[in-house]
């Protein structure tokens, strides 16, 4: 402010102001901008803060998403392993057991002892013989003798 301006502004206010009040304005003004300022960024802020939380919440969901159908097809191949593999310990057993099988069966024949087959060859020949012999058993009906009926005359 020039010497000149000074005056002019006294004589145009009704009450002088000093360079210390203007200087002091001036400050005000200015920290009432530099809160405006700050007032400006905390509303940009929470407007860029509520993007970034509805872009985080976004991209949350769809990682929800791709990490639940990422889980639902892991499961799902996990299930088709299980199940071969099961399929595939079934099929080693049964090959396990009809071997073995077969090899008791091979040396039980060369020490002489009677396979299945023979024994179930045994069973229905002696069933067989169990039938003769039941039929032999049952007594056969008597026909009546002629004394019987001489007694039954006689009476």
């Amino acid at each position: 402010m020039t010497a000149a301006s000074a005056t002019e502004t006294r004589d145009s206010d009704p009450k002088p102001r000093s360079v210390v009040e203007s200087a002091v304005e001036t400050a005000h003004k200015v920290a009432l901008a530099g809160v405006g300022v700050a007032g400006e960024a905390a509303d940009a802020g929470a407007k860029v803060f509520d993007r970034l939380v509805a872009r985080g919440e976004k991209v949350e969901s769809q990682g929800r998403d791709s990490l639940g159908n990422w889980r639902d097809k892991a499961e799902e191949k996990v299930q088709q392993v299980r199940s071969a593999a099961e399929k595939g310990i079934e099929q080693t057993r049964a090959k396990a057991r009809t071997g073995i099988d077969e090899h008791l069966e091979r040396r039980l024949e060369k020490l002489g002892v009677p396979g299945k087959a023979d024994l179930e060859a045994v069973i229905e020949r002696l069933s067989a013989v169990e039938a003769r012999l039941d039929a032999l058993e049952k007594p056969k009906p008597r026909r009546r003798t002629t004394k019987k009926k001489a007694s039954a005359k006689a009476g």
